[in-house]
Protein backbone atom coordinates (compact mmCIF):
# COMPACT_ATOMS: atom_id res chain seq x y z
CA UNK A 1 0.00 0.00 0.00
CA UNK A 2 1.47 3.45 -1.29
CA UNK A 3 -0.36 5.82 1.18
CA UNK A 4 2.01 9.00 -0.31
CA UNK A 5 0.00 8.40 -3.51
CA UNK A 6 -3.61 8.36 -1.97
CA UNK A 7 -2.44 11.65 -0.13
CA UNK A 8 -1.64 12.81 -4.02
CA UNK A 9 -4.99 11.86 -4.64
CA UNK A 10 -6.40 13.69 -2.56
CA UNK A 11 -4.19 17.03 -2.74
CA UNK A 12 -4.70 16.54 -6.68
CA UNK A 13 -8.56 16.33 -6.66
CA UNK A 14 -8.74 19.20 -3.99
CA UNK A 15 -6.79 21.19 -6.70
CA UNK A 16 -9.22 21.02 -9.52
CA UNK A 17 -12.01 21.39 -6.84
CA UNK A 18 -10.01 25.15 -6.35
CA UNK A 19 -9.28 25.78 -9.42
CA UNK A 20 -13.41 24.97 -10.27
CA UNK A 21 -14.66 27.04 -7.68
CA UNK A 22 -13.22 30.12 -9.50
CA UNK A 23 -16.63 30.43 -11.42
CA UNK A 24 -19.41 30.70 -8.83
CA UNK A 25 -17.28 33.41 -6.30
CA UNK A 26 -17.02 35.35 -9.75
CA UNK A 27 -20.70 35.14 -10.07
CA UNK A 28 -21.26 36.09 -6.84
CA UNK A 29 -19.45 39.66 -7.72
CA UNK A 30 -15.50 38.13 -7.12
CA UNK A 31 -13.75 40.71 -9.75
CA UNK A 32 -10.29 39.37 -9.13
CA UNK A 33 -8.76 37.06 -11.01
CA UNK A 34 -8.89 33.44 -9.51
CA UNK A 35 -5.74 31.38 -9.51
CA UNK A 36 -5.33 28.94 -12.35
CA UNK A 37 -2.67 26.63 -11.00
CA UNK A 38 -5.12 24.38 -9.11
CA UNK A 39 -6.00 22.70 -12.77
CA UNK A 40 -2.37 21.41 -12.64
CA UNK A 41 -4.34 18.52 -10.42
CA UNK A 42 -4.81 16.98 -13.79
CA UNK A 43 -1.69 16.37 -14.52
CA UNK A 44 -0.37 14.89 -11.05
CA UNK A 45 -3.16 12.33 -11.74
CA UNK A 46 -1.89 11.47 -15.40
CA UNK A 47 1.47 10.94 -14.41
CA UNK A 48 0.04 8.93 -11.29
CA UNK A 49 -1.88 6.70 -13.77
CA UNK A 50 0.95 6.12 -15.85
CA UNK A 51 2.95 4.90 -12.77
CA UNK A 52 0.10 2.82 -11.34
CA UNK A 53 -1.01 1.42 -14.98
CA UNK A 54 2.67 -0.14 -14.97
CA UNK A 55 3.14 -1.51 -11.36
CA UNK A 56 -0.06 -3.03 -11.64
CA UNK A 57 0.42 -4.88 -14.95
CA UNK A 58 4.10 -5.61 -14.31
CA UNK A 59 5.51 -8.80 -15.99
CA UNK A 60 1.64 -10.15 -16.36
CA UNK A 61 1.11 -11.54 -19.70
CA UNK A 62 -1.59 -12.60 -21.32
CA UNK A 63 -3.86 -9.99 -19.56
CA UNK A 64 -5.13 -7.40 -22.01
CA UNK A 65 -8.73 -8.63 -21.69
CA UNK A 66 -8.47 -8.85 -17.97
CA UNK A 67 -7.12 -5.17 -17.90
CA UNK A 68 -9.57 -3.96 -19.85
CA UNK A 69 -12.62 -5.16 -18.19
CA UNK A 70 -11.02 -3.89 -14.70
CA UNK A 71 -11.00 -1.01 -16.36
CA UNK A 72 -14.35 -0.09 -17.61
CA UNK A 73 -15.59 -1.63 -14.42
CA UNK A 74 -13.65 0.70 -12.52
CA UNK A 75 -14.28 4.20 -14.65
CA UNK A 76 -17.77 3.62 -16.76
CA UNK A 77 -20.87 3.32 -14.09
CA UNK A 78 -20.34 6.24 -11.74
CA UNK A 79 -19.40 8.50 -15.29
CA UNK A 80 -22.54 7.58 -16.60
CA UNK A 81 -24.34 7.93 -13.36
CA UNK A 82 -23.06 11.30 -13.21
CA UNK A 83 -23.57 12.01 -16.98
CA UNK A 84 -27.04 11.22 -16.88
CA UNK A 85 -27.80 12.89 -13.91
CA UNK A 86 -26.33 16.13 -15.48
CA UNK A 87 -27.96 15.36 -18.68
CA UNK A 88 -31.48 15.33 -16.61
CA UNK A 89 -30.72 18.38 -14.57
CA UNK A 90 -30.10 20.10 -18.37
CA UNK A 91 -33.33 19.08 -19.71
CA UNK A 92 -35.41 19.28 -16.66
CA UNK A 93 -33.94 22.85 -15.51
CA UNK A 94 -31.77 24.29 -17.60
CA UNK A 95 -32.24 27.48 -15.60
CA UNK A 96 -29.73 25.69 -13.14
CA UNK A 97 -27.23 24.64 -15.50
CA UNK A 98 -25.22 28.19 -16.29
CA UNK A 99 -23.11 26.57 -18.85
CA UNK A 100 -25.14 23.75 -21.03
CA UNK A 101 -27.13 23.09 -24.18
CA UNK A 102 -28.51 19.66 -25.44
CA UNK A 103 -27.17 18.76 -28.40
CA UNK A 104 -27.17 15.28 -29.56
CA UNK A 105 -23.71 14.53 -30.33
CA UNK A 106 -22.44 16.43 -27.90
CA UNK A 107 -24.41 14.11 -25.16
CA UNK A 108 -23.58 10.38 -27.65
CA UNK A 109 -19.64 11.62 -27.18
CA UNK A 110 -19.98 12.21 -23.76
CA UNK A 111 -21.02 8.98 -23.02
CA UNK A 112 -18.58 7.25 -25.52
CA UNK A 113 -15.28 9.16 -24.23
CA UNK A 114 -14.88 10.89 -27.52
CA UNK A 115 -13.91 14.36 -28.07
CA UNK A 116 -16.42 16.77 -29.15
CA UNK A 117 -16.93 20.30 -28.92
CA UNK A 118 -18.76 21.43 -26.00
CA UNK A 119 -21.87 23.57 -27.85
CA UNK A 120 -21.81 26.25 -25.41
CA UNK A 121 -17.59 26.43 -24.07
CA UNK A 122 -16.46 25.40 -27.56
CA UNK A 123 -13.71 23.28 -25.92
CA UNK A 124 -13.08 19.72 -26.12
CA UNK A 125 -15.37 18.64 -22.74
CA UNK A 126 -17.80 16.24 -22.59
CA UNK A 127 -21.22 17.25 -20.58
CA UNK A 128 -19.57 16.22 -17.60
CA UNK A 129 -16.57 19.20 -17.91
CA UNK A 130 -13.94 17.37 -15.95
CA UNK A 131 -14.86 14.05 -17.92
CA UNK A 132 -12.14 15.56 -20.99
CA UNK A 133 -9.18 14.39 -18.95
CA UNK A 134 -10.92 10.60 -18.64
CA UNK A 135 -11.21 10.52 -22.11
CA UNK A 136 -7.26 10.91 -22.43
CA UNK A 137 -7.31 8.26 -20.02
CA UNK A 138 -9.34 5.80 -21.49
CA UNK A 139 -7.31 5.97 -24.98
CA UNK A 140 -3.66 5.54 -22.95
CA UNK A 141 -6.13 2.53 -21.20
CA UNK A 142 -6.37 1.32 -24.79
CA UNK A 143 -2.68 2.12 -26.05
CA UNK A 144 -1.63 -0.25 -22.84
CA UNK A 145 -3.89 -2.89 -23.44
CA UNK A 146 -2.31 -3.37 -26.74
CA UNK A 147 1.47 -3.15 -25.19
CA UNK A 148 0.24 -6.16 -22.63
CA UNK A 149 0.50 -8.37 -25.67
CA UNK A 150 4.17 -7.40 -26.29
CA UNK A 151 7.09 -8.64 -24.24
CA UNK A 152 7.80 -6.54 -20.99
CA UNK A 153 10.59 -5.14 -22.16
CA UNK A 154 9.33 -3.40 -24.90
CA UNK A 155 5.76 -2.28 -23.59
CA UNK A 156 6.62 1.38 -21.99
CA UNK A 157 8.79 1.99 -25.47
CA UNK A 158 6.31 1.00 -27.75
CA UNK A 159 3.54 3.34 -25.97
CA UNK A 160 6.03 5.95 -25.38
CA UNK A 161 6.93 5.96 -29.45
CA UNK A 162 2.93 6.00 -29.99
CA UNK A 163 2.41 8.92 -27.27
CA UNK A 164 5.57 10.58 -28.63
CA UNK A 165 4.75 10.61 -32.30
CA UNK A 166 1.19 11.66 -31.89
CA UNK A 167 2.49 14.46 -30.06
CA UNK A 168 5.36 15.98 -32.82
CA UNK A 169 2.18 15.25 -35.54
CA UNK A 170 0.32 17.74 -33.59
CA UNK A 171 3.03 20.32 -32.98
CA UNK A 172 3.92 20.13 -36.82
CA UNK A 173 0.86 19.68 -38.98
CA UNK A 174 -2.07 21.54 -36.27
CA UNK A 175 -5.60 21.06 -36.95
CA UNK A 176 -8.82 21.86 -35.66
CA UNK A 177 -10.67 18.72 -36.10
CA UNK A 178 -11.68 17.78 -32.78
CA UNK A 179 -9.89 13.83 -33.15
CA UNK A 180 -6.78 14.86 -34.37
CA UNK A 181 -6.14 18.14 -31.81
CA UNK A 182 -7.31 16.05 -28.69
CA UNK A 183 -5.36 12.73 -29.57
CA UNK A 184 -2.34 14.69 -31.03
CA UNK A 185 -2.00 16.79 -27.45
CA UNK A 186 1.77 16.48 -26.06
CA UNK A 187 0.09 16.24 -22.63
CA UNK A 188 -0.40 12.46 -23.17
CA UNK A 189 3.34 12.29 -22.87
CA UNK A 190 2.75 12.63 -18.53
CA UNK A 191 1.77 8.94 -18.67
CA UNK A 192 4.53 8.73 -20.28
CA UNK A 193 6.44 10.33 -17.47
CA UNK A 194 4.36 8.17 -15.05
CA UNK A 195 5.39 4.67 -16.70
CA UNK A 196 9.24 5.90 -16.54
CA UNK A 197 8.82 6.16 -12.84
CA UNK A 198 6.90 3.12 -12.64
CA UNK A 199 10.19 1.23 -14.17
CA UNK A 200 12.20 3.50 -11.62
CA UNK A 201 10.35 2.11 -8.99
CA UNK A 202 10.32 -1.31 -9.66
CA UNK A 203 14.27 -1.97 -10.84
CA UNK A 204 16.30 1.45 -10.80
CA UNK A 205 19.03 2.57 -7.76
CA UNK A 206 17.36 4.17 -4.57
CA UNK A 207 17.73 7.72 -4.27
CA UNK A 208 18.39 9.47 -0.32
CA UNK A 209 14.65 10.13 1.41
CA UNK A 210 16.24 13.76 1.31
CA UNK A 211 15.76 14.46 -2.41
CA UNK A 212 11.94 13.34 -1.79
CA UNK A 213 11.18 15.86 0.10
CA UNK A 214 13.32 18.23 -2.31
CA UNK A 215 11.10 17.19 -5.35
CA UNK A 216 7.82 17.32 -4.13
CA UNK A 217 8.48 21.19 -2.90
CA UNK A 218 10.31 22.19 -5.80
CA UNK A 219 7.66 20.42 -7.81
CA UNK A 220 4.68 22.26 -5.92
CA UNK A 221 6.10 25.34 -5.87
CA UNK A 222 6.44 25.59 -9.86
CA UNK A 223 3.03 24.17 -10.45
CA UNK A 224 1.82 26.84 -8.05
CA UNK A 225 3.38 29.48 -9.31
CA UNK A 226 3.29 29.77 -13.15
CA UNK A 227 -0.49 30.20 -13.03
CA UNK A 228 -2.56 29.15 -16.47
CA UNK A 229 0.07 27.93 -19.17
CA UNK A 230 -1.05 27.31 -22.55
CA UNK A 231 -1.73 24.26 -23.78
CA UNK A 232 1.44 23.63 -26.31
CA UNK A 233 3.51 24.12 -23.56
CA UNK A 234 1.48 22.40 -20.44
CA UNK A 235 3.69 18.61 -20.53
CA UNK A 236 6.66 20.91 -20.00
CA UNK A 237 5.21 23.58 -17.35
CA UNK A 238 2.98 21.90 -15.43
CA UNK A 239 3.69 17.86 -16.74
CA UNK A 240 7.37 17.78 -15.61
CA UNK A 241 6.85 19.83 -12.03
CA UNK A 242 4.04 16.98 -11.65
CA UNK A 243 6.53 14.38 -12.44
CA UNK A 244 8.59 15.88 -9.58
CA UNK A 245 6.29 15.66 -7.22
CA UNK A 246 4.86 12.29 -7.65
CA UNK A 247 8.43 11.21 -7.97
CA UNK A 248 9.12 13.00 -4.44
CA UNK A 249 6.81 10.54 -2.98
CA UNK A 250 7.94 7.35 -4.52
CA UNK A 251 11.07 8.45 -2.84
CA UNK A 252 9.44 8.68 0.43
CA UNK A 253 7.94 5.28 -0.12
CA UNK A 254 10.97 3.43 -1.00
CA UNK A 255 13.15 4.77 1.68
CA UNK A 256 10.32 4.45 4.30
CA UNK A 257 6.86 3.38 4.24
CA UNK A 258 5.02 6.86 4.36
CA UNK A 259 2.44 6.49 7.83
CA UNK A 260 -1.81 6.48 7.00
CA UNK A 261 -3.45 9.44 7.69
CA UNK A 262 -6.98 8.48 7.76
CA UNK A 263 -8.55 11.33 6.57
CA UNK A 264 -6.28 11.74 3.39
CA UNK A 265 -6.73 8.03 2.90
CA UNK A 266 -10.52 8.47 2.67
CA UNK A 267 -10.51 11.32 0.80
CA UNK A 268 -7.65 9.54 -1.46
CA UNK A 269 -10.44 6.57 -2.21
CA UNK A 270 -13.08 9.45 -3.13
CA UNK A 271 -11.23 11.54 -5.04
CA UNK A 272 -12.72 10.19 -8.29
CA UNK A 273 -15.97 10.42 -7.05
CA UNK A 274 -14.74 14.24 -6.04
CA UNK A 275 -13.98 14.98 -9.40
CA UNK A 276 -16.86 14.27 -10.87
CA UNK A 277 -19.86 15.26 -8.58
CA UNK A 278 -17.60 18.38 -7.42
CA UNK A 279 -18.70 20.76 -10.09
CA UNK A 280 -22.87 20.21 -9.37
CA UNK A 281 -21.79 20.92 -5.90
CA UNK A 282 -19.77 23.78 -6.23
CA UNK A 283 -22.49 25.53 -8.67
CA UNK A 284 -25.60 24.60 -6.67
CA UNK A 285 -23.80 26.38 -3.26
CA UNK A 286 -22.51 29.17 -5.19
CA UNK A 287 -26.40 29.64 -6.47
CA UNK A 288 -27.70 29.43 -2.91
CA UNK A 289 -25.32 31.96 -2.02
CA UNK A 290 -26.10 34.40 -4.81
CA UNK A 291 -29.82 34.05 -3.67
CA UNK A 292 -29.12 34.56 -0.31
CA UNK A 293 -26.36 37.27 -0.73
CA UNK A 294 -28.34 39.91 0.13
CA UNK A 295 -29.53 38.64 3.36
CA UNK A 296 -26.29 37.59 4.81
CA UNK A 297 -24.58 39.97 7.03
CA UNK A 298 -21.44 39.55 4.94
CA UNK A 299 -19.86 41.40 1.85
CA UNK A 300 -16.81 41.40 -0.12
CA UNK A 301 -14.03 39.31 1.01
CA UNK A 302 -16.09 37.60 4.23
CA UNK A 303 -18.74 36.44 1.74
CA UNK A 304 -16.34 34.47 -0.68
CA UNK A 305 -14.26 33.23 2.30
CA UNK A 306 -17.75 31.86 3.43
CA UNK A 307 -19.03 30.66 0.21
CA UNK A 308 -16.29 28.49 -0.56
CA UNK A 309 -15.50 26.89 2.84
CA UNK A 310 -18.94 26.09 2.59
CA UNK A 311 -18.68 25.23 -1.66
CA UNK A 312 -15.46 23.08 -0.85
CA UNK A 313 -16.39 21.50 2.73
CA UNK A 314 -19.93 19.97 1.17
CA UNK A 315 -18.10 19.07 -2.29
CA UNK A 316 -15.68 16.65 0.05
CA UNK A 317 -18.85 15.52 2.04
CA UNK A 318 -20.77 14.78 -1.07
CA UNK A 319 -18.14 12.83 -2.63
CA UNK A 320 -17.13 10.80 0.55
CA UNK A 321 -20.71 9.64 0.65
CA UNK A 322 -21.65 9.22 -3.35
CA UNK A 323 -17.79 7.27 -2.33
CA UNK A 324 -19.45 4.98 0.14
CA UNK A 325 -22.81 4.52 -1.04
CA UNK A 326 -22.80 4.46 -4.79
CA UNK A 327 -19.27 3.95 -5.87
CA UNK A 328 -17.90 1.28 -3.91
CA UNK A 329 -20.92 -1.10 -3.86
CA UNK A 330 -20.66 -0.67 -7.94
CA UNK A 331 -17.50 -1.65 -7.54
CA UNK A 332 -17.86 -4.56 -5.72
CA UNK A 333 -21.10 -5.85 -7.69
CA UNK A 334 -19.66 -5.28 -10.69
CA UNK A 335 -16.08 -6.64 -9.98
CA UNK A 336 -17.64 -9.93 -8.29
CA UNK A 337 -15.72 -9.27 -5.01
CA UNK A 338 -15.22 -7.96 -2.12
CA UNK A 339 -13.59 -3.87 -2.74
CA UNK A 340 -10.80 -2.98 -0.39
CA UNK A 341 -10.93 0.31 0.66
CA UNK A 342 -7.25 2.44 0.76
CA UNK A 343 -5.68 -0.26 -1.36
CA UNK A 344 -3.90 1.64 -4.06
CA UNK A 345 -4.20 -0.45 -7.38
CA UNK A 346 -5.29 0.29 -10.59
CA UNK A 347 -8.56 0.47 -9.77
CA UNK A 348 -8.36 4.13 -9.60
CA UNK A 349 -8.36 6.47 -12.70
CA UNK A 350 -5.00 8.29 -12.34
Amino acid sequence: MLESLQVLRAIAALMVVVFHLGAPLQRLGLEAPWPQSGAAGVDIFFVLSGFLMLVTTYKRDGYTGSFYHKRLVRIVPLYWIVTTASLALLLLAPQLVKSGKAEAWHIIASYLFLPARHPVLGTLEPLVVPGWTLNYEMFFYLLWGIALLLPQERRVVGVGVVIAALAVLGFAAPSDNPFFAFYTSSIMLEFVFGLGLGLWYLNGAPIPRGWGFVLIGCGFISLLSQGDVPPETRMLRWGVPAAMVVAGALVLERARPVPRVAVLALLGDASYSLYLVHGMVLSAVGQVFVRLAPSLPLSGPALYIACGVAAVGAAMVISVLVHLAVERPLLRVMSGRRATPGKVTAERPG
